[in-house]
């Protein structure tokens, strides 16, 4: 039997991923079983297990490539010259992907994870580094603009990062609670915030 090239393999992951990824958002974690992942992704029970042993793997992979994607976007964000700049476009970014209407499947994912990171170590495990890394990323960006006069030097960078993520996670949350809550209104709210922490 040939085998898979490795390039093959990452696409082959790559489907299984999103074909949980589509289950889950479509029908919530619990309610989706393995055989619905099969099904979408139109593969084996054996094709699947050569990848994911369990919900749980996928639930991690799903959120680990979310974190991936994250500490990207804050990475290619920090190149820029302007930290102020750089916390807007993140938060630009942010808005684009979660808050607006083809965001809702990340969005019912997110709240799905952070469920079961209550009864779940391991993916509990995986949020909080999923979270300190971007915050770190934030907290950097934030520090150079400090050093620069740019942003207040009289609040901790660390606690300014927290809260902007706090921002970002509540907007989440509210979106899926209230889909008609106007994004753009939200993203003028956190302009403003931004603002506040500008020293010119």
């Amino acid at each position: 039997m040939p085998r898979i090239s490795s390039e093959r393999k990452a696409e082959r992951r790559a489907q299984i991923v999103a074909a949980a990824r589509t289950c889950f958002a479509r029908s919530g974690f619990h309610n989706t079983t393995l055989q619905d992942v099969f099904a979408e992704a139109g593969l084996s029970a054996g094709c699947v297990y050569n990848y994911f042993q369990s919900k749980d793997d996928l639930m991690l992979a799903i959120a680990e490539e979310r974190h991936d994607e994250e500490r990207q976007l804050i990475g290619e964000a920090s190149e820029t010259d302007d930290p102020v700049a750089a916390l807007r476009q993140v938060a630009r970014t942010f808005a684009d992907k979660y808050l607006k209407e083809d965001g809702l499947d990340r969005r019912r994912i997110a709240l799905q994870t952070w469920s079961e990171t209550h009864i779940n170590p391991f993916i509990l495990s995986s949020v909080r580094a999923g979270m300190d890394g971007p915050r770190a990323q934030l907290a950097q960006i934030i520090r150079r603009g400090q050093a620069a006069n740019r942003l207040t030097s009289t609040l901790d960078a660390d606690a300014i990062a927290h809260t902007v993520i706090a921002i970002f996670h509540g907007s989440l949350l509210q979106k899926l609670w209230k889909p008609d809550i106007d994004s753009d209104a939200q993203f003028a709210v956190f302009e403003h915030f931004l603002r506040s922490l500008e020293t010119e």
